[in-house]
């Protein structure tokens, strides 16, 4: 499995940077993302992490994502996506 940690406040003119090590990360194996020291993150990262996880789906690959008690987590809950079902 191989690990992305992300930090900070993450916003859509970070969205490409985030694309590419996802892609990066993916193309090697399954990934697990520990969003648990974001602070935050505006709705272009949360539809990457979405469409990474999809993408890792159809080829064969796992994305997971680590976010508990994150901002992230609250805003996946608010648009009714479970954070631990990201990726399952």
């Amino acid at each position: 499995m191989n690990p992305l940690k992300l930090s900070g406040n993450l916003r859509l003119q970070d969205a490409p940077g985030l694309i590419e090590r996802l892609e990066a990360a993916l193309a090697t194996g399954d990934v697990e993302v520990d969003a648990s020291e974001l602070a935050g993150a505006d709705a272009a990262v949360v539809q990457v992490l979405l469409s990474a996880a999809r993408s890792a789906s159809m080829t064969g690959r796992t994305l997971s994502l680590q976010c508990a008690g994150s901002p992230l987590a609250a805003q996946l809950e608010a648009l009714g996506i479970a954070p631990d079902g990201v990726g399952a």
